[in-house]
């Protein structure tokens, strides 16, 4: 189950409250896991740090001259994008006005009652690197989060595994009844899943081509 996956986010939010340093550190002994914990000041009043894995999925812009959302499959997707790992200790090189998916080096499991929000620090997103993901993380959500990396300056931007980029903050929602039934629990940034939207069906059905 990807982050985005599609749930009335109002229901999601009903009588939503931002969770407290205190209640983090509790809950963190008890239902919510976010792992590992490098160091205590991860956890702040009503977030939680999150960091780079070594992981990017990134475009290969000679592979393609455009992309056709409508005809995209596993095949084509795979393209246009390409599977990298970087040690930790080295870095990648993000260029001006260029993105590349990420994932967090922490492993994420939110309770059934607990949401989530995925946003940029601000010490970083002041040097122009933006975190532009599905910012909202359903109840019950488990796996490593996908971050959606844009350099947004004029110079290019090194990526190192383990630096702190983004926050997790973190929510009461109203009580999923069950865990929500996952194909896959990533542990790593995932590809585009536009090709499976029922939609384009429609959409070729309208189309003269």
């Amino acid at each position: 189950m990807s982050a985005d996956q599609s749930m009335p986010v109002s229901e999601s939010l009903t009588s939503a409250a931002v969770l407290s340093k205190e209640t983090l550190l509790r809950r963190l002994k008890e239902d919510l896991i976010v792992s590992p914990i490098l160091e205590p000041s991860q956890i702040g009043d009503g977030s939680v740090d999150i960091s780079l894995g070594t992981r990017f999925i990134r475009s290969r812009r000679a592979k393609a001259t455009e992309i056709n959302f409508r005809e995209l499959d596993k095949e084509k997707i795979r393209s246009f994008q390409e599977s990298v790992v970087v040690p930790f200790g080295e870095h990648y090189i993000l260029h001006s006005r260029s993105f590349v998916l990420g994932c967090t080096f922490e492993f994420i499991a939110l309770p059934l009652d607990v949401c989530g929000f995925v946003l940029s620090r601000s010490s970083y997103g002041r040097a122009g690197l933006l975190i532009a993901t599905a910012t909202f993380v359903h109840p019950g959500w488990r796996g490593c989060l996908t971050l959606e990396l844009e350099n947004l300056g004029e110079i290019p931007i090194k990526l190192h595994p383990l630096s702190a980029v983004g926050q997790l903050v973190l929510l009461n929602a109203a009580k999923l009844p069950e865990r929500p039934k996952a194909k896959i629990i990533p542990v790593s940034p995932t590809f585009t899943t536009l090709n499976e939207d029922p939609r384009w069906k429609k959409i070729k059905a309208l189309s003269p081509e």
